[in-house]
Order: C-alpha cells, then sequence, then structure tokens
C-alpha cells in the first residue's frame, strides 16, 4: 500500500497537481519561486523511509522534498504557507517511525499566533492535518519517540527557553520543560521512549522523564555550546556534540557522564546512530577549514571513515535502515551526499540545477552585470573570485540579454570597502564568535560598528560602499541584505534572499545594487526605494530564468519549468504550486522585465504596458479548476 500510495503522489506531483483538493483560492498573493529539483537553500534535516528506498529532507529553503534513491531525484514536495524573508523556512522536521506523521518547525507564519506553530502533515497524503501552538519562539528541534506516540520539540530565541512533549495521537502538549537559559537545538527520545534529552547553546544538556516532565538530571561537562544529540538504539547511551570539538557518551537512565568517545577536531554539527547501535556519524558546524563527516566505532570511539566531499557545513546526518548508506546534507550548493558507511564511497549526490553565487559585480560602463558560481577564496569585501558570466541590462535602444561567459579581461565594479579616507573592516563578535561587527573607520579610526545577532544575520559575510560614500550595503547570513548610514544607523532591508549573502556591488552611478546568494539567485536592486527589480537563475544545464515581483518573466526555452508560483492556502493548510508553463501566455513578458529595469520599478512598466489593473492573484486563481 505504502508503494502504491507513494507512486500515485508521485505522477500528481509530476503533472502539477496538488495532493488536497483544488477548489479553495489563494489566501495571499502567488510567490513566484525557483524549482532547480534540489534544496537552494541550508539544508537543516535529513531521514531515510523505513523501506530505505526514499530520504525526506528540509531547510531553509521552506520546502520538504522526498527524494527516489533509485534515480536520485524529487518525487514529492511538502508545502506550507511561506511570505517574504523568513516567513517558512524550515529549521527542524522529523519523520514518525510508523511514517504516519511528518512534524516541521521553523519560522512559520508572521501571524504572531501561528509563526512558532508546528506543522503536523499526514506524511502519505501530503495533507497538513493540525498546527501544534505552545511555543513562543522559533522552533529548533524535533523528534518522535521509538513509539511513534510523543513528539519532542525544543526553541531557541532570546527569552524562555523551553521544550515541549507533546501526545501526538492527541495532538496536545503534555508537558514543558523549563530550566535551559539558552536556544535548545537538540532533542531525542530513548529508545523505550520513557524519556528524552535537550541539548542547548547553554552548553549544557538535560534528562527528563516522559511520564511527568520530571527532570532526571544536568550533564554538564562540554564547554561549549551543545549542537547535537543521538541516542543509541542498542544500550540506550547519549551521545552529545559541541561547539567545543567534542562527542561526548553518558548514560541513558541516569544522565551520569560517562567519557568523550572522540575530538573531531571541528565543531560538532549533527550526530546520528546506526540502527545497529555500532556506529555514529558526526557532522561539522560553522568551521574555518576542513567540512569532514566522520563514522566512529562506537563505544570504543575509533575512526572508521571520514568523508571529505563536501565543502561548506553539514547540519544534516542520517544513517539508512539496513546500516550501509549514510547520508549527510549540507555544502555550498545546498547537496546531499548518499555514501557507504564502511568506506566512503559516494553512492549519490542528490541536487537541483542550481549554484551558490559567491560573486557578483556591474560593468564599468552599467551595461552588464556579472556573477561567479564557483567557490575561491573569499574576501567579504571583494567576493570569491572572478566573475564567469554576464547579462545586458536593457536601455533604451537595447533588450534584455541572455546569460554569456565572461571574456578574459573584462573588468567589472565590484564590492568597494573605502571611499577616499573611509573604509570598511569585519572582525569576530557577538555570542558566537562569527564577523558579526562591522567597523567604519575614517582615517583608520573606528567612527561606528555594526554589530549583527541571531535575529538579523549573525555576520557581515560581504560590504560595500555606494559611489557616493554616504551608504553602507552589508549581506548576512539566512538573506539579510542591509542599508545603513554611515555613522552605522540602519537605514533598511532589501528582502527577497533567503540563504546567505556572499556578494554585493554597486552600479557607478549609484542606482541599483546586485546581490549574490547561496539561495542560488542573482538580484537586482533599486538601491533607494530597495525594490527586488530581477530577479535571476542560472542553471547549471543552460537554461535561465529571471522575474520580477509581479510574477512577469523572460526565459530560456525550458527556462519556464524551474518556475512556478506558491499558492498559500493559510497557515493551517498545505500549500498549492502552479506552474508557469500554465500561465506562459500571460506572464512570459520579458517587455515588462525590461521595462522594470529602465524605470527601476514594477509598478512603473506594467503601468506602460496598459496593466495598471493586473492581478496576479486573480489570475492564478481564475486558472484553478
Amino acid at each position: 500500500m505504502k508503494k502504491f500510495i507513494i507512486l500515485t503522489l508521485t505522477l500528481l506531483s509530476i503533472a502539477g497537481i496538488p495532493i488536497t483538493a483544488r477548489t479553495a483560492q489563494s489566501t495571499s498573493p502567488p510567490i513566484l519561486q525557483i524549482d532547480t529539483g534540489g534544496h537552494k537553500s541550508k539544508i537543516q534535516e535529513v531521514t531515510f523511509t523505513s523501506d530505505g528506498r526514499y530520504l525526506v529532507s528540509a531547510g531553509e529553503d521552506k520546502v520538504v522534498r522526498v527524494w527516489d534513491l533509485e534515480t536520485g531525484e524529487t518525487v514529492r514536495t511538502l508545502r506550507g504557507q511561506i511570505g517574504a524573508g523568513h516567513e517558512g523556512k524550515i529549521y527542524a522536521m522529523a519523520l514518525s517511525p510508523d511514517e504516519r506523521w511528518l512534524a516541521v518547525g521553523g519560522f512559520m507564519g508572521s501571524n504572531t499566533e501561528y509563526q512558532d506553530a508546528i506543522r503536523l502533515y499526514n506524511f502519505p497524503t501530503g495533507e497538513l492535518v493540525t498546527l501544534l501552538k505552545g511555543h513562543d519562539n522559533v522552533v529548533n528541534g524535533l523528534a518522535f519517540s521509538p513509539n511513534s506516540r510523543y513528539l519532542l520539540s525544543g526553541q531557541g530565541g532570546s527569552s524562555n527557553q523551553i521544550a515541549i512533549v507533546w501526545d501526538i495521537n492527541q495532538q496536545q502538549r503534555l508537558h514543558i520543560l523549563k530550566g535551559h537559559t539558552k536556544e535548545i537545538y537538540a532533542v531525542a527520545f530513548t529508545p523505550d521512549s520513557k524519556r528524552v534529552v535537550t541539548g542547548s547553546l547553554d552548553q549544557s544538556l538535560r534528562l527528563w522523564r516522559v511520564a511527568n516532565g520530571g527532570l532526571i538530571a544536568k550533564l554538564q561537562e562540554h564547554s561549549d555550546k551543545v549542537r547535537s544529540v543521538a541516542i543509541s538504539p542498542k544500550d540506550g547511551t547519549i551521545a552529545s556534540g559541541s561547539l567545543d570539538h567534542s562527542i561526548r557518551l553518558w548514560d541513558g537512565l541516569t544522565g551520569r557522564f560517562i567519557k568523550t568517545l572522540a575530538n573531531q577536531g571541528t565543531q560538532v554539527g549533527s550526530l546520528s546512530f546506526s540502527p545497529d547501535g555500532g556506529y555514529l556519524v558526526s557532522g561539522v558546524s560553522m568551521q574555518r577549514g576542513h567540512f569532514y563527516c566522520h563514522v566512529w566505532s562506537y563505544p570504543s570511539g575509533k575512526k572508521i571513515v571520514t568523508y571529505k566531499e563536501h565543502d561548506n557545513i553539514v547540519l544534516a546526518t542520517a544513517v539508512s535502515p539496513d546500516g550501509r548508506w549514510v547520508a549527510t546534507g549540507g555544502g555550498s550548493n545546498q547537496e546531499i551526499h548518499v555514501w557507504n558507511l564502511r568506506d566512503g564511497t559516494v553512492k549519490q549526490r542528490l541536487r537541483g540545477v542550481g549554484a551558490s553565487i559567491w560573486a557578483v559585480g556591474f560593468s564599468e560602463d552599467g551595461k552588464e552585470m556579472g556573477w561567479r558560481k564557483t567557490w575561491t577564496q573569499h574576501n567579504p569585501a571583494k567576493g570569491y573570485g572572478p566573475l564567469e558570466y554576464r547579462l545586458k541590462l536593457p536601455s533604451s535602444v537595447r533588450p534584455l540579454g541572455t546569460p554569456k561567459e565572461i571574456k578574459p579581461n573584462q573588468n567589472y565594479l565590484r564590492a568597494k570597502d573605502k571611499w577616499q579616507d573611509w573604509s570598511l573592516s569585519h572582525r569576530k563578535g557577538g555570542d558566537y564568535g562569527y564577523n558579526a561587527i562591522l567597523d567604519i573607520k575614517k582615517q583608520n579610526r573606528t567612527i561606528a560598528s555594526i554589530e549583527r545577532g541571531i535575529t538579523d544575520g549573525n555576520r557581515h559575510l560581504s560590504y560595500t560602499f555606494t559611489p557616493n560614500g554616504q551608504t553602507i550595503i552589508s549581506g548576512g547570513s539566512a538573506g539579510f541584505l542591509t542599508a545603513y548610514q554611515r555613522d552605522g544607523s540602519k537605514i533598511g532591508d532589501y528582502v527577497g534572499h533567503t540563504g546567505d549573502v556572499w556578494a554585493v556591488a554597486v552600479s557607478a552611478n549609484g542606482r541599483f545594487l546586485l546581490s549574490g546568494s547561496d539561495d542560488q539567485t542573482v538580484r537586482l536592486w533599486n538601491v533607494e526605494t530597495r525594490e527586488n527589480l530581477l530577479t535571476l537563475f542560472h542553471g547549471s544545464n543552460g537554461e535561465w530564468v529571471v522575474w520580477t515581483e509581479s510574477g512577469h518573466y523572460a526565459a530560456s526555452p525550458n527556462g519556464d519549468k524551474m518556475v512556478g508560483w506558491h499558492l498559500n492556502k493559510g497557515v493551517a493548510h498545505a500549500a498549492y504550486y502552479l506552474t508557469a508553463a500554465r500561465l506562459s501566455k500571460s506572464l512570459n513578458r520579458p517587455d515588462i522585465v525590461a521595462n522594470t529595469v529602465r524605470l527601476r520599478s514594477v509598478k512603473q512598466a506594467l503601468a506602460k504596458a496598459g496593466l495598471t489593473d493586473f492581478n496576479l492573484e486573480r489570475l492564478i486563481n481564475d486558472a484553478l479548476p
């Protein structure tokens, strides 16, 4: 029956037909999105189905994907309400062992009543059954009990660090677990479903009873933030991973510290036991240098395999039900690697046709924008190496061009970290030791400093002066892109990216901002109004598409196959996805795309096209059966 259900849903998905009823109209304006066939932002969770045929993954691109491990392709997507910026980002996901339920947590809505709720899907049908409300901050960790009866959730934020035990059959809260003083990222159940463990950035773990929510023990041996936890299915031993580089073992009954299993030399980002309990897989969190995953023999701590194929952090790990394969999600291009647990040989790379954008720039005459998709050593003020591709921007006499390779020795304007006797430089700071502080200096004397935190991007990944030197633009983690005055005061945000913003550049005339992100898009902005004028996706298959906020687009012959409209149906319902091909006659409008750039306003471009009363939502709802 399970195979039949998945096959049926797969065929519906491929046909562009949503899983649930299609009679209800969209509850908010449609959101144009690319579907590259893979994730477009940080992957937070991966898990195998019980038969080992499918892998489920979720991340900050706001989509749950189900992969067929035989073909390496996405066969299902589960969607919920999303919005601009962070609304809809998934930070935690868990599949119940009986595969009846899929729980998803993160930043779930702009309404305060729902933004911290947990979405509970019927996994076989894709129906969003209910919202579990009880948290008052973002949910960062989720785990089902081995008997599929309970769900454990942990939240993060600036205050009220709690975990909650839920009765899934009753779909109600059982216990609130209080005591941690910082965000809770790590949660797990013991094999008998009678105890739970929570790990926190306060450097501790806590062991609790499921029956009454009582605290059994505080586990305090780590010297830095605890980011991950796993429990051996063989003997119930707790393994915890920390930013102090260590993996430590604890007694699952009493919480007693047993020993340090290993020191992996980098921050531990994720932990997963093999089904037989004989091996432990570890990922890597934020760290300069190597991003290696490891397989450790349990309980000896002997290193069996070091997996070196990822090029950035790995926050998601899982071991297949037969214990043969490891799935690790991460890296700069948001790939999932499936590899052999015993020798590290790669079986498959699950990914789309996109790639992170590492560098951007404008031609000196302002007629072209350029970008780079290949990683090299990073300089926040310059980007990652020379540009690779270019696109001619439209003018009064020239239409929009198509992506082409950049000729050698072509000069492009990049980010500027100096203006007259002013300069910009970053340094470490904040709660996590990231490059959180941007110093604004005059004649090498600090005039002001801008500090990013967990709520506004954590780090300064890219930055530049505008040509007149009056404005500073900085790109941060998780899509934050912000304009500041030269005294460090905030002007406003450029809202649109969903991943880390690695590169920024401003045109010579100061009118346009270009940004590149690991959400795999290049975005063109009106510097003054902060309006997103164009978004470009350029695939490794040569196909491309560029669109405006109004939903109008221009594309290569097959580019619109990678584009569609996300249709929210309310926070308590699964969302729809309508492919661009269904509306290409109305929305494939290169003229509107070009005029949006020429006029620096999509509203004016629509007026020029005689579409002052254009209503994308009405157009799409009329297209639904």
